[in-house]
């Protein structure tokens, strides 16, 4: 072959691959894009994709993948997709210990928001910024300060996609407010909530002493703006030593001094029979709680319920998750065919919106009419168009290695200072100092972390 026709053959093989390259960069975001509907390949690569997979997590988001699963297989007909749920501290702790074990973790494996931080910087979890992964093109259609919880301070790793979000939102009884004679429209209840100094007026009048309560924790007041878990500064400096958490720690022992709350844990079981009965009026907590409501906390009060933002800034993010894929996994491909189909997916997260109310972190599916339904279960309330905007209105936290053991040592010393009157200020001064003894390895690593950025 002469030099003149090798450059001829040449020149003709860079413009076809060119060409390749631009079609495949004009559908590198949004909806995936090149799936057959065979099973016979994936982003993944080529290769089949079959075989068994393990999903784990816990309820209910083992409901909103049953509501996606039969699409999954018409896709993927050749993977089995089982289901393994538990309770979520059941989950979480069987799934670290499989971390460390080496062997006993799920093919994909649910990660709550409060764990992320801890792992995001180490090994233990695929990186899906890696090829056949390439997760970074979806960068721009998930929710930023969702998409970033999972990225490493160096930007070189992220861990899982976000699944959901939790736009923070006060839930009430619709019923409870008519009979003490406070109007039950949403729109009028939130010029009555819009503030605290109003929640406190609103909560001496639906409370019977001994019968009925505001909410299952005065506790919950304070935590309700530590939701997003941003306890911390980017130079790991506390955020809540400020005036404004002075002001509503002690806002929350008002509550308890004048018998408000019911004394109660967050979320156990007895404030849940509460909520049911109508004797709990108000619980503050991110859009998933609303899918707790309608599948196992109180199924059987449609239409008693209503949703208005949370007093004060009233923008915040609750919880919400991640999927992950374990490195111990035996078959990553099946792994991520299926968090690709379940979350890079309007149709995915909207099924699954629709079965349990988890508000989805990917922001293409919002453009879908259903977030402008009434929704019967809150009185024909327009829910999931109000959590859009809360979600819209949320600004990004810095996540550490220390926040699920923050939140812990945060909500033990202010069940502590309640019980036994103790002034915010001192409660705030023992949750700084408990939280610097029993977070200092952490904390060592993430100075580290934060100073081999800085150069």
């Amino acid at each position: 072959m002469t030099n003149l026709l090798k450059r001829s053959v040449l020149s003709i093989l860079a413009v076809i691959f060119g060409i390749g390259f631009i079609v495949a960069g004009c559908s590198g975001s949004g909806e995936t894009k090149g799936q057959t509907g065979t099973g016979a390949g994936s982003a993944a690569g080529d290769k089949p994709v079959k075989g068994e997979i393990v999903v784990g997590g816990w309820p209910s988001g083992d409901k909103a993948f049953e509501a996606i699963i039969p699409e999954f297989n018409k896709k993927y007909p050749d993977v089995k997709v089982t289901l393994q749920f538990q309770k979520s501290e059941d989950h979480h702790n069987k799934l670290l210990t499989a971390l460390a074990a080496g062997s006993g973790a799920p093919d994909v494996a649910m990660l709550e928001a409060g764990y992320i931080g801890k792992y995001r910087d180490k090994k233990g979890f695929v990186n899906l910024y890696d090829a056949p992964y390439n997760a970074k093109r979806f960068e721009n259609d998930f929710v930023g300060y969702k998409y970033q919880m999972s990225v490493s301070l160096d930007g070189k790793q992220m861990i899982g996609l976000p699944w959901d979000i939790g736009p923070t939102s006060l839930f009430y009884r619709r019923d409870v407010f008519k009979e003490v004679g406070l109007p039950d429209d949403p729109v009028e209840v939130q010029k009555l909530l819009g503030t605290w100094d109003g929640y406190l007026e609103v909560a001496r009048k639906v409370s019977i002493p001994g019968k009925r309560w505001m909410l299952a924790n005065a506790g919950d007041v304070f935590m309700s703006k530590w939701a997003n878990r941003d306890y911390y500064n980017q130079d790991l400096s506390f955020r809540f030593e400020d005036q404004k958490s002075l002001d509503l720690l002690g806002l929350s022992a008002t509550i308890r001094k004048e018998g408000l709350d019911a004394k109660l844990v967050y979320s156990s079981n007895e404030s849940y029979a509460l909520m049911k009965s109508g004797q709990i009026v108000t619980h503050i907590s991110g859009a998933w709680f609303g899918g707790f409501l309608k599948t196992f906390v109180a199924p059987d009060t449609s239409g008693k319920w209503g949703i208005v933002k949370v007093p004060g800034d009233g923008a915040t993010n609750w919880g919400g998750s991640f999927l992950t894929i374990p490195e111990q996994s035996k078959n990553k491909e099946a792994a991520w065919a299926f968090i690709e189909f379940a979350l890079a997916n309007k149709a995915s997260q909207n099924a699954m919106f629709k079965a349990v109310d988890y508000f989805p972190a990917y922001m293409p599916a919002w453009d879908d009419p259903m977030y402008q339904e009434a929704d019967p279960f809150y009185g024909n309330q327009k829910t999931k168009a109000l959590w859009v905007e809360v979600a819209k209105g949320t600004k990004p936290s810095f996540v550490t290695m220390m926040d699920r053991q923050t939140e812990t040592i945060m909500r033990a010393a202010i069940s502590t200072g309640l019980d036994q009157n103790i002034s915010p200020k001192a409660v705030l001064d023992s949750v700084k100092q408990q939280i610097l003894k029993d977070t200092a390895q952490d904390r060592k690593q993430m100075e580290e972390l934060i100073q081999k950025g800085k150069k």
